[in-house]
Order: C-alpha cells, then structure tokens, then sequence
C-alpha cells in the first residue's frame, strides 16, 4: 500500500469518501511530474471497474515544500466561497491534512476529452468560445477604486523575485527595466482585479461531454489578478495548437499571428475586456503584462528542492528556455509597428 493509499483507508470515514465513488476498495495510478517547475505528485483514484477517476490526490514532490499544494487548496476554496458554489468546471475540495513533511490535497476529478493541440486545430472556433465563456464566470474580486496597489503585487514585486535570481545578469535586468517603461501609462490606469487561473493550458484543460471547460491545477492561481491575463494565457495556447508549433521560434511566430495587428485574438480580447469595465485601448499593454507576470511566476515556480541554485549557470538555462520569458522578451523588444496588438 502507497502512502496516499494509506492516507486515504485512514480517513475514509472522517472524510466522507464513499460519497466520491469509491468503495473499501480501489485502483491509483500515479503521475510523477517530467518538468522542473511542477512541484507535486498527482494520484488518480479509480473506484473499481471506472475508467475515469472519481478523486485525485495531490502531495509535494520534495518534503516540505507544501507551499503549491496549500496555495491550490485554499484558491479552490476561495473560489468556491466567491461563486457561492456555482462556478462550473473546477475541482471540489474533499480534505488536506499535514502528515508529516507532506500536505495533503484531495479533491474532485474533473473528466472530459483533453483540449489538446489537436483538438483545438479541428474546431478553434469552439475552443475560442470555451475559453471566453470559462474566463468570463471568474468572479471579480475588488473593484477598480479599491485595487490601489495592483501594479506593485502584480507586477513590480514578481519582476524583482524573478530578478533576484539571476543578480547582475544583463538580460533580466534589461527587461524588467524596459517593462516598467512600457508600462508607465498602464502603472496609473484603475484595475479592478478578478480571480485568475494562470495556467490555462494543455494539460490543465478539458472539454465536458455537455461541451464545458473543465480546469484543472490552480497552484499558480491568484485571488487578486489582472483582467485579460488568463485569456491572453489560453488564446495564446490556442494560436500554438492551431498552427502546431511547439518550437520556441514557431511559438513567437503564433503569438505574431494571433495577436500582432489584425490578429485574429484581439476581437475577444477586446470584448472581454469590455465585459471587465476595461478600457479595450489598454491590451496592448495588457499583453505585455501578461507574459511579463507569468515569466515573473518562474521565481515560484522553480522555489523547491532540486533546481539549480540562484546565480548558477543551470537555472539561467532554465530560465532563459522557458516558453514564457520568450514570450515575454518577444513583446518587450519588438518594434512597436511590426509586432503587438492595435
């Protein structure tokens, strides 16, 4: 028996599972992340006979590191206490308990057909409209007036972590100094801020039989996020499937097609930010601060046991290769007539 097994034949009464589908009795397969960013091991309950799982549970990878798990834990809840349960499409939380270095997450599992890249290059159009949809429900969390410091939580304190990486390097220092500049008309705009996913990519994504969006992994969600972020995030992942571009070179060049001028992203984008109370002449803006938040997210995301440590060679690599800070030199250092949205 696997500890999560253990766990779970422990608290089976207390938590109520049998309410979940499975019996005294049942099957987990379990998923051990590939990348280094993902920082918890996944188990999938199977009630005996089911082809889909009924719970998924979730534990750091390294001891100790409990930080993504808790986060996701208490986002999840934090969503549903904003949505008085009505939000569609997310995971339930069922329980987490400390067990020595490990926390534990059970909650809900989400089934459907998986929004993969070749999904979205049958039917982008409907994709499209899944995402619209799903980002729309997010709650708004404070409005515009009452959100005086968006800038400095969203922006300028996950540049200066992500900086903190890599001291004195050139590059990073570079941008983070000519976002700020970019973004100086932005800094005094009033923002309301909404509830944010963060993520919304293949493999968190799937497609209900009814033709919902289910969402999974909320460890890099926020209570208080950027209108526009998780859309410009998803439309992103879309324009790569579409044109099946998994390079970094093709992956620059499906953000040229999706959200330079004339882009066929920027319609939604605009209303959406209609719907948020958004002046739609700030996407341009938007867009930048969009990949330059989530590069910023690799300060968390690479916060465990086992990455290279600050300064080193190694965690530069890793840096410098992540899709999102090409992304967000991409936006930061192209011309302005030649690349971003109008």
């Amino acid at each position: 028996m696997n500890f999560i097994d253990s766990v779970l034949h422990e608290h089976y009464e207390e938590w109520g599972l049998a309410a979940y589908g499975p019996g005294a009795e049942w099957s987990t397969v379990m998923i051990t992340p590939q990348f280094t960013t993902s920082r918890h091991v996944v188990g999938l309950i199977f009630p005996v006979g089911a082809h889909s799982p009924s719970l998924v549970v979730k534990i750091p990878r390294c001891p100790g590191d409990n930080e993504g798990v808790r986060r996701e834990a208490e986002m999840l809840r934090q969503l549903t206490a904003l949505s008085d349960g009505r939000m569609e499409g997310t995971p339930h939380i069922v329980a987490t308990l400390d067990v020595g270095e490990h926390t534990v997450l059970v909650e809900t599992a989400l089934t459907g057909a998986a929004l993969g890249p070749y999904r979205v290059a049958k039917d982008l159009a409907g994709a499209v409209a899944l995402g619209v949809d799903f980002v729309a429900a997010l709650p708004c969390t404070l409005p515009g007036p009452d959100n005086r410091d968006w800038y400095e939580r969203t922006l300028e304190r996950p540049l200066e972590a992500l900086a903190s990486l890599l001291p004195g390097d050139a590059e990073v220092s570079a941008l983070v100094d000519r976002t700020h500049e970019l973004l100086r008309p932005l800094r005094n705009s009033t923002l309301p801020a909404v509830f944010e996913h963060g993520d919304l990519s293949h493999p968190n994504l799937l497609v209900q039989a009814g033709g919902r969006l289910q969402v999974m992994d909320w460890e890099r969600s926020s209570l208080f996020g950027l209108p526009g972020h998780d859309l410009i995030f998803y439309l992103q992942y879309l324009s790569e499937s579409s044109d099946m571009a998994f390079s970094r070179v093709a992956q620059l060049a499906a953000f040229d097609k999706a959200f330079g001028p004339g882009g066929w992203a920027l319609p939604p984008l605009r209303e959406h930010l209609k719907f948020r109370n958004v002046d739609p002449a700030l996407l341009p803006l938007l867009v930048i601060a969009t990949w330059a938040r989530s590069a910023s997210t690799l300060a968390y995301r690479l916060a465990s046991e086992g990455v290279p440590a600050p300064d080193s060679a190694r965690l530069r690599t890793a840096i410098l290769d992540d899709r999102d800070f090409w992304l967000w030199r991409h936006v930061v250092t192209a011309e302005p007539n030649q690349s971003g949205p109008n």
